[in-house]
């Protein structure tokens, strides 16, 4: 479809909703007011990194009027305290005159109230990330909950967000439809919609394109090598191999917005489009694959967590942590699938698949945080861990997104197995969005383990215990082996013997990076953030230790000379047999054609 057609036609169903009192008579909110409640956002001196906000409340009826910033944001679960960039607030009536007004918490204010109420405030946003706001010379982006005050109880509310730009060469790209007749003004039916849907504002690249007869878009800011048809082509398979699975497309309409920067890796999901950041010069060979699986990622969103989502985030608190330890699924079972679908849509071969899944078992079996957390509990403290490394994070932790995709593909091997392949983890999907993503009712954990028992037909009571709730390690090659494959710790010969610990480059020094728990260096009195300067009296540095190491037998014991704290002290340190650092699946010898069979059934390929 033409793009001044799509508009066309969706602004005019934006004028029909504006028309609407409510989206749900039923709700307790049904008597809410016609007209939208509204936002204007401009940038007057962009290179001062601020977005002039200006939010409107008509009709209002109370003692006074209270409103609030949202703490964190949908899809990244850490309270970011937003408010912190909030500055310059002021608040009139609708004759100008100025509101008393009072903040009484850190994200919180409390206005004088009447009929009309005009709040004014600036947001600082120069972090260019997915799910902060960034604005500069070149473009403005920003996300709903770092952005935009809501009023507690009124989040059903209707709105508008009305953009001035800067410059009349600056587009808007955002998945809300336009207001007809009204420049750059577009609706959202809620708060949570308003959340929901980022906007990218400035000198950008706008690809449309059709998949299953809907429009698509690729909004592409910064420079880079990215080639945009091939990307087109490559996103149009992956649509297409989720769509297959799911049972089609549940959306009018989609974007991908995708920032170009220095150094960036990451991605946030929306009900009906994602955001992108990429490292500009990152679409060759193994790093255009490596970018693709983020987008079969952020795409599967669409489904698993957007519409299927944990009983715990049903309903959005934007003022405090939403915890559920079900995130494994949300994102580790995520992650299985941004493997799985590029080879079910062509992207990539077997060979690639399987070195993804040993780089990523080669990651969880060298995280020492394996023995200490369980998956459920990594789940309930990514408030607190997941988003907050320190020095100790490897010893005390593990990601819900890798231990979580690795028990997503031990469970869809397992079902496999029991069905002869009749079921899978696509069914397990399938049927969660059956009966909880069509109508966007949230699972609890009983729920989500009872479709899988239910799909697989066998209690898994045993495997919650040894992988979710407990500490056991994952046994690869018992689930692998029906299908010949398993998992081969690589040799160590060539390694220098263990120490325990890992050195950062920096200005010339060799400090210490991390130290495991209970390894020689720890047992030493070795602590991240000391620098290492000698072996037996004689210097070393970062590019020379692995080979000072290997003139060393395990067991021989060494004098390390550090700094700590500037202070100049020694220790002995007990090496020991080296500790292999890959583990790689490969095909096993001699596979049976009931094992070839079965490979071929999970990834299209026999052995």
């Amino acid at each position: 479809m033409a793009k001044d057609k799509e508009d066309e036609l969706l602004a005019d169903r934006s004028t029909r909703q504006n028309n609407l009192p409510s989206d749900r008579p039923e709700d307790p909110q049904a008597d809410l007011q016609t007209t939208p409640w509204q936002f204007v956002v401009s940038m007057p001196q962009p290179d001062t990194h601020l977005f002039h906000i200006q939010f409107t409340v008509d009709r209002w009826q109370g003692e006074h009027l209270e409103v609030r910033l949202p703490v964190w944001t949908p899809g990244s679960y850490l309270v970011r305290e937003y408010a912190k960039h909030l500055q310059d607030f002021q608040a009139v009536d609708g004759q100008g005159k100025p509101l008393a007004w009072q903040k009484v918490s850190k994200n919180q204010w409390r206005i004088e109230s009447s009929d009309r109420i005009a709040i004014s405030y600036k947001i600082f946003a120069n972090e260019l990330t997915v799910r902060t706001n960034h604005l500069d010379r070149t473009h403005g982006y920003f996300n709903g909950a770092a952005t935009f005050l809501f009023v507690p109880g009124r989040e059903r509310q209707p709105l508008t967000v009305k953009i001035v730009p800067p410059h009349p060469d600056w587009a808007v790209a955002t998945v809300l439809p336009p207001v007809l007749g009204e420049p750059h003004t577009y609706y959202a039916a809620d708060f949570d919609t308003l959340v929901d849907s980022p906007f990218e504002i400035g000198i950008h690249k706008r690809y449309d394109f059709t998949v299953l007869d809907k429009p698509h878009s690729l909004v592409i800011w910064g420079e880079g090598n990215l080639e945009p048809q091939r990307t087109i082509q490559d996103t149009t398979a992956i649509i297409t191999a989720e769509a297959e699975l799911f049972g089609g497309l549940p959306y009018d309409r989609y974007m991908f917005l995708l920032h170009l920067s220095a150094s960036g890796n990451g991605g946030l999901e929306h009900k009906n489009c994602c955001c992108l950041n990429y490292q500009r010069l990152g679409f060759r060979q193994d790093r255009y694959l490596r970018f693709l699986n983020l987008v079969a990622h952020e795409f599967f969103h669409t489904w698993n967590v957007k519409r299927i989502r944990p009983k715990a985030l049903e309903t959005f608190d934007y003022d405090r942590e939403s915890y559920t330890p079900s995130l494994w699924f949300c994102e580790g079972t995520t992650s299985y699938y941004d493997l799985l679908i590029p080879l079910r849509a062509g992207i990539y071969d077997v060979k690639h698949f399987l070195k993804l899944v040993s780089d990523n078992i080669t990651r969880l079996q060298t995280t020492y945080g394996r023995h200490v957390q369980p998956l459920s509990e990594s789940s309930l403290d990514a408030w607190i861990k997941l988003y907050r490394p320190d020095a100790n994070s490897t010893n005390n932790q593990i990601s819900y997104y890798l231990k979580g995709e690795l028990v997503s593909m031990l469970l869809d091997l397992a079902i496999r197995q029991q069905t002869q392949n009749r079921a899978s983890l696509d069914n397990v999907m399938r049927l969660m969005w059956e009966r909880f993503g069509k109508d966007e009712i949230g699972f609890t954990e009983a729920d989500l383990q009872a479709a899988i028992a239910s799909v697989a037909g066998i209690d898994l009571q045993s495997f919650w215990q040894a992988y979710l709730y407990g500490t056991q390690e994952l046994d690869y090659n018992f689930y692998l082996e029906p299908f010949g494959l398993e998992v081969q710790p690589a040799p160590t010969q060539d390694l220098p013997p263990y120490t325990g610990m890992t050195l950062k480059p920096g200005n010339g020094i060799s400090a210490v990076k991390s130290v495991e728990a209970n390894s020689p260096a720890q047992l030493a009195g070795i602590d991240p953030g000391d620098e290492l300067l000698a072996i037996n009296g004689i210097r070393v540095a970062i590019d020379t230790l692995n080979d000072r190491l290997r003139q060393f037998e395990p067991g021989a014991s060494v004098e390390l000379t550090l700094f700590k704290q500037d202070l100049v002290y020694r220790t002995n340190l007990e090496l020991q047999p080296p500790a292999s650092d890959r583990y790689n699946l490969v095909p096993i010898a001699e596979p049976s054609a009931r094992q070839s069979e079965n490979l071929r059934a999970w990834l299209g390929v026999g052995l």
